[in-house]
């Protein structure tokens, strides 16, 4: 299942594997990628020297991905990519709401 792996948001931007190579060090120099599904029977790429192809129409690998790091990819490989410039501040609330005590049911109230 693909995620968000310290992002400022999950990975929805479906970026074929032709296009994410070849802006690998431009546009995409900044983003991540968490799922490569096969939308063809032709889906393959290299990552960090290794090689994958998905073969099946449907296929999906799970993995964190730097663009910069692919040495080929397929059209048929398509990436499931966000943007991750990481120079953003993370959003949220980090308040605490306290939890109420345990209740014991039974014992005419004695909580021994």
């Amino acid at each position: 299942m693909a995620g968000n792996y310290g992002g400022n948001s999950l990975a929805t931007t479906p970026i074929d594997g032709a296009t994410l190579l070849a802006a690998k060090v431009t546009t995409y120099k900044d983003w991540k990628c968490t799922s490569i599904y096969s939308v063809g029977t032709s889906a393959a790429f290299t990552y960090m020297g290794e090689a994958f192809t998905l073969p099946v129409i449907g296929n999906r690998v799970d993995l964190l991905i730097t663009p910069s790091k692919l040495s080929a990819a397929h059209a048929d490989a398509m990436f499931l990519c966000y943007e991750c410039s990481c120079n953003s501040p993370m959003t949220g609330s980090t308040v605490s709401s306290p939890v109420p005590g345990a209740t014991i049911i039974g014992g005419g109230g004695l909580n021994s």
